[in-house]
């Protein structure tokens, strides 16, 4: 006898089988849409992993421009050559590295003073995939070109065309001179340019001197090869028809004409450019940036010819015991002040009276210049001149920036007592002798020895409104 269930039971079943098709229906369209938005996912990560970064290339097509410009431009002698290579450069137009991908670059450069300003504008990106440009802007020295002589860069501090000694002292200005060696704990604020012609003497860096301030587009220039160890610092790049040697820290580029030495101890920030190659000791990681081969030399330091010394026509010498004053003109090209000797005895004081204003104060004298005494600046006629304000006493003197106002040209030596101060600029045709201590503010030229002992001393410059306008 066949046995049928009771009618519930099969009611039951039925139902049950229905939902178990029905949760299947549910989790099949549930991982349909998981794997759709998987899908649609990957293929968004394999399409952004193979885009190419425009942005990114953009900006190494604006670094690259940079320093395309930068190499052309250090490569030039003379401002015309410089002036030519902007105007071709500005009106070029784009630089193409790779049509196919996009890569340009487009060039702006201007030039002022030893200074070029270059500004590059890259793409990264073919033309059907919507990018950005990058910009880069840099300002280089140029410190091969030569300029007028109110702008060049060896008269902007200290000119000795014989060894100007460095071993000691401080100084906010440049230094151009034939003297080969640098230490004594020195600190040369701007650049430093060394004429020497003997290849076989370098100049040396070393001792804890710095040279060069961080972001003041410093130099160190060398007719010769370079050697920077003892712990020296130099804040800017290094140009050197020779060999460079670096055992301590230069925070900026290195050019040369010779082969690069990185010694133990050799911290380099910037690219190196060399004619030859870069050696280093077995095992030495202390760089690891940018290097360029087979780079042409860079142009020999720029020099200047100091003009010949005036004769001022002069009969009585100047000898001061206790005040003295001298008084400014309105005419630049005054010479009323002219000596045959010029001498301030200890104790004395002197006073540049500058209260008129737009007055200036030229100093001539046939013979030698010796300071024993203090200097006072008087630039307001409300006050006297021998005032303690007025006092001379270091290079931080409220009134630094009158020295342009004052202007001796002597043709003798110059000699200054230890501690005693000087202000404005000094064109001795001798020697010149800081004293120990002494703080000097303007500017020092001559054809022979600067510090011929080695003193230390503070100086400050401020460029002469007469160099300026008389000087060619």
């Amino acid at each position: 006898m066949r046995l049928t269930p009771p009618r519930n039971m099969a009611l039951r079943e039925a139902n049950a089988q229905g939902s178990v098709l029905l949760y299947l229906v549910v989790a099949l369209a549930v991982f349909g849409a998981l794997i759709v938005a998987a899908t649609v996912t990957f293929s968004s990560t394999v399409r952004g992993a193979l885009a190419p970064n425009c942005a990114l290339q953009s900006r190494y097509m604006s670094e690259s421009g940079v320093r395309y410009a930068a190499a052309r431009l250090r490569s030039c002698t003379s401002a015309e050559e410089v002036s030519a290579a902007i105007s071709a450069m500005n009106t070029h137009g784009d630089y193409t590295v790779n049509s196919a991908r996009g890569f340009t670059f487009r060039v702006v450069a201007s030039y002022n003073s030893g200074t070029a300003e270059i500004t590059a504008v890259g793409t990264g990106c073919p033309s059907g995939i919507a990018s950005s440009a990058a910009t880069t802007t840099v300002s280089i020295n140029l410190p091969a070109v030569s300029t007028e002589a109110s702008t060049t860069q060896a008269l902007k501090g200290t000119y000795a065309s014989l060894p100007a000694s460095w071993t000691s002292g401080s100084t906010t200005g440049n230094v151009t001179t034939t003297s080969a060696n640098l230490s004594g704990g020195s600190v040369v604020s701007g650049s430093y340019t060394y004429l020497g012609t003997d290849a076989s003497t370098c100049l040396h860096i070393t001792g804890g001197v710095t040279v060069g301030t961080a972001g003041n587009d410093n130099y160190v220039c060398s007719n010769t090869c370079v050697v920077v160890d003892g712990g020296a610092t130099v804040n800017g790049d290094i140009y050197s028809q020779g060999d460079v040697t670096v055992a301590s820290t230069v925070n900026g580029d290195i050019y040369s004409g010779g082969n690069v030495y990185l010694n133990w101890g050799a911290k380099v920030s910037g690219r190196i450019y060399v004619t030859g190659q870069v050696y280093r000791p077995e095992y030495f990681t202390g760089y690891t940036g940018t290097i360029t081969t087979g780079y042409q030399a860079p142009p020999r330091c720029s020099s200047y010819a100091l003009p010949t010394h005036e004769v001022v026509p002069a009969t009585k010498q100047l000898t001061v015991t206790g005040k003295y004053t001298i008084s400014g003109s309105t005419n630049l090209a005054d010479k009323t002040n002219a000596f045959t000797s010029i001498t301030t005895n200890p104790g004395s004081k002197i006073c540049f009276d500058l209260s008129t204003p737009n007055s200036h104060i030229n100093i001539f004298s046939s013979g030698p210049m010796t300071i024993n005494g203090e200097v006072y600046v008087r630039t307001s006629a409300s006050s006297s001149c021998f005032t303690t304000a007025n006092r001379v006493s270091n290079i931080n003197f409220a009134k630094y920036s009158e020295a342009s106002r004052v202007y001796a040209d002597i043709r003798g030596d110059v000699s200054f007592a230890g501690g005693s101060n000087w202000f404005g600029t000094v064109y001795a045709a001798g020697n010149i002798y800081p004293g120990g201590g002494g703080s000097y503010i303007g500017a020092f030229y001559t054809n022979q020895n600067y510090n011929p002992y080695g003193t230390w001393t503070y100086s400050r410059f401020v460029l002469s409104d007469y160099v300026s306008a008389y000087w060619p």
